[in-house]
C-alpha cells in the first residue's frame, strides 16, 4: 500500500524563491522536466507565483480562507473546497483575503499530460484515481476492503488498481492522462 505522509513529501523552493513547496509526485520525482506534478505549497504572504511556462494549473485550498489571483488581469477566486483553474504561464499574483493559506496544485504540461482535480466530501465508492490527498483534518478511506487512516496532507499514491471508498472526511481525488 503507498501510503506517504506530509513528512516524506519533498520539501524544495518555489523557482520565484518566494515560498517552499511540498512536492507530492511527479513524472521525474524531485528534478525538473517533468510532464505532471502535484505538490503542496504554503503561501504566507501576498505575492507573485511561479511562472511554468506551457503548463495548466489547478488549484485546490486546503488550509485557510480565500485567496484571490490575478492571473494576467483576469481574477481568479480561490475558495477552500474549490478547484481553481488557470494557465501557469500568465503572470500570476496572489493576494490573501483571511491570512495565510495552503493549497494542493495539479500541475500539467499541455500536449504532454493532462488531469483532473475534485474535492470529495460525500462518503461512498471512488473512481479510480492516481492519488487521493487528504484535505480535512483526518480521513479514513477503505482500499480494497481495508481500513486507512490519512492525516491532513498525507497522500494515498498509486491508487490506479484499487477499489478505493471514503468512509469519512475529504480528499483531493487526482487522475491523470
Amino acid at each position: 500500500m503507498s501510503i506517504q505522509r506530509f513528512v516524506e513529501h519533498l520539501k524544495a523552493p518555489w523557482p520565484n524563491g518566494r515560498g517552499t513547496s511540498y512536492e507530492i509526485a511527479s513524472q521525474t520525482p524531485g528534478v525538473s522536466g517533468w510532464t505532471w506534478r502535484v505538490a503542496i505549497a504554503p503561501v504566507v504572504e501576498d505575492c507573485d507565483f511561479s511562472h511554468f511556462e506551457n503548463v495548466h494549473r489547478q488549484l485546490l485550498i486546503i488550509s485557510g480562507g480565500d485567496m484571490v489571483l490575478d492571473v494576467g488581469g483576469e481574477i481568479v477566486i480561490c475558495k477552500p473546497g474549490e478547484v481553481a483553474v488557470f494557465a501557469g504561464d500568465i503572470a500570476t499574483t496572489a493576494k490573501l483575503v483571511d491570512g495565510p493559506i495552503v493549497d494542493l496544485n495539479l500541475m500539467t504540461v499541455r500536449g504532454k499530460a493532462s488531469g483532473v482535480m475534485t474535492h470529495i466530501t460525500r462518503p461512498g465508492l471512488l473512481a479510480k484515481a492516481e492519488m487521493l490527498v487528504c484535505v480535512s483534518d483526518t480521513a479514513q478511506i477503505s482500499v480494497d476492503g481495508e481500513n486507512v487512516s490519512l492525516q491532513h496532507q498525507d497522500a494515498f499514491l498509486n491508487a490506479s488498481n484499487n477499489q478505493i471508498a471514503l468512509i469519512s472526511g475529504s480528499v483531493a481525488h487526482i487522475t491523470l492522462a
